[in-house]
């Protein structure tokens, strides 16, 4: 089929040459008419892959004579004598296949971490459950955390994985986007049996960030069985993410309700004494003089979140060692010493191009399709939402948003109106991916 040679051509420039001829051009096409293609793929991972980076290229992309899009549909081959050869066969001469896995922080300890009413069922429950023998059976499992970014949820997890590890226990602690590149990494080499092996052979598995497994098919579905695998077998399941599981966009239902069987918890931001005793910890530690005009900027500066504060802390620290700074710093010192940091402080703010790319990614439309013309129910929401955060998050008159969006006053009072409308009456198409967007930004 011409245009199916054509769409894998195209995609030799986007992808290279060599992951199209592993993944792609492996696939057979078994028939086709003007608005139908039919492929098989040798292997449920092949068409796993296939499902999480082309199919959304290919359904814009491929198209007939007459440029109506062509429906692609996929099946894997039930004949194994047809099959491709796998990844593995294809690189036997290559290095073996390993896992790294990032260390827990040696400070994320439970005896480290500041505990605020916010917090505090959080940690009494990881401080009871994380023990060696762990309980059985387990009360609580999964336990899932939930909350805005520097709240603590990274430090409980990094805890209860360092105190169960401690008591001689399997253990792993992984960010979602380390299990994400695990799982292409053995995708691609065909090692899925020694993945499947170090992910389901512990007594415990810390996964943070939760929220990274969106619309990444692949991955989900490792996840799924990893999970189902440990919590059959007994074993602690810990998770954090930024939102509610219910509030998680592109994640199988399936994952979703199992991320409620235990107990979903929040971690609140902790209040600004904390944040003050915080970072006077951490500066007692380390032997550095935090006097209080340096306090004070430091807390004014990075005082939004626990783990900006440590990070700006952090560099301090090691900049005025390296360059022999006299102690202690002056908050003018100090400006200068993290003048990076800061610019990207400045630069992480809510402006219009934050929100317009979250809206966008939410919803898998381009920021042109959200300020184009048109008038579709795809594009029409979006905008009206991006339209209504611009109004209440940055306080824009509509005038301003207008010209924004392109829109004349009345048409964005109108959307404005409507969306408000929705979130009053609690209109789940409304309501669901506003409040989704709006803890994304946060």
């Amino acid at each position: 089929m011409r245009a199916w040679e054509e769409f894998l051509q195209s995609q030799e420039g986007v992808l290279g040459k060599g992951t199209v001829e592993r993944w792609l051009r492996p696939l057979t096409v078994s028939r086709f008419d003007a608005c139908n293609l039919y492929l098989e793929a040798s292997d449920s991972f092949q068409a796993l892959w296939f499902e999480e980076h082309i199919r959304k290229k290919v359904e814009i992309e491929l198209k007939n004579n007459n440029r109506k899009p062509i429906r692609v549909h996929l099946s894997v081959t039930k004949n194994p004598q047809k099959a491709a050869p796998t990844p593995k066969a294809a690189n036997h001469e290559s290095a073996p296949f390993t896992l790294e896995f990032p260390a827990p922080h040696n400070h994320a300890t439970f005896s480290s971490f500041l505990t605020s009413p916010g917090n505090q069922l959080a940690f009494k429950l990881l401080l009871e459950t994380c023990r060696s023998p762990l309980p059985s059976p387990l009360e609580f499992n999964p336990i899932y955390l939930y909350g805005k970014s520097g709240t603590g949820k990274s430090h409980l997890l990094m805890g209860g994985a360092t105190a169960l590890e401690r008591g001689g226990l399997r253990v792993l602690y992984v960010p979602a986007e380390t299990f994400t590149a695990h799982v292409v990494q053995a995708i691609r080499k065909g090692e899925m049996q020694a993945f499947r092996r170090a992910y389901r052979n512990v007594d415990a598995l810390f996964v943070d960030n939760i929220e990274v497994f969106s619309r990444k098919a692949a991955t989900q579905e490792e996840f799924f069985h990893t999970f189902n695998t440990l919590y059959t077998d007994g074993k602690l399941l810990v998770l954090s993410s930024s939102l509610l599981p219910q509030d998680l966009p592109h994640i199988e239902p399936r994952l979703i309700s199992r991320f409620e069987w235990g107990i979903v918890l929040p971690c609140l931001m902790i209040d600004p004494p904390k944040m003050r005793e915080l970072l006077l910890q951490r500066a007692e530690l380390a032997d550095f003089p935090l006097e209080e005009p340096l306090l004070a900027f430091l807390l004014d500066t990075f005082g939004h979140s626990t783990t900006k504060l440590v990070e700006a802390l952090e560099a301090l620290l090691l900049r005025t060692h390296l360059n022999q700074t006299a102690l202690p710093l002056s908050p003018k010192i100090a400006e200068k010493t993290l003048a990076d940091l800061i610019e990207k402080e400045r630069k992480n703010q809510l402006t219009p191009a934050k929100i317009l790319r979250h809206v966008a990614e939410h919803y898998g439309i381009r920021i042109e399709d959200i300020l184009s013309k048109s008038q579709t129910r795809e594009t029409t929401l979006p905008r009206q939402i991006a339209m209504h955060l611009c109004r209440q998050e940055l306080k824009y008159p509509y005038m301003k948003i207008g010209d924004l969006f392109s829109r004349d006053h009345s048409t964005v009072i109108a959307s404005i109106k409507q969306i408000q409308k929705g979130l009053d009456s609690k209109t789940p198409e409304i309501a669901s991916p506003h409040r989704s967007i709006l803890k994304t930004l946060s």
